[in-house]
């Protein structure tokens, strides 16, 4: 592969997240990095298939208490210890 070829620049952000995979508990992860197409995330207690649908939600409130929205997408790479995810397109 020939430099970056991601469609986004990434943000290197540590963030807690909540992350939801089918037929498991969720896990609060830590983000390693972030851009507008998806996240990468390090130290992740099982490390999902590729191709597993996912459902991420920032842990805290933003103003007025408001609850972050919930993003989907999917397990597209994995690295050592983590895995990165791509969002869906909604």
């Amino acid at each position: 592969m020939k430099g970056d070829q991601r469609a986004h620049p990434r943000l290197p952000l540590e963030v807690e997240v909540e992350l939801r995979c089918p037929g498991v508990p969720a896990w609060i992860l830590r983000t390693a990095d972030l851009s507008h197409g998806g996240l990468l995330v390090n130290d992740a207690p099982e490390i999902p298939a590729l191709g597993t649908p996912v459902r991420v939600q920032v842990v805290g409130t933003l103003g007025n208490d408001e609850r972050p929205p919930v993003v989907t997408g999917r397990v597209v790479r994995h690295v050592t210890g983590g895995f990165a995810i791509a969002f869906d397109e909604n």
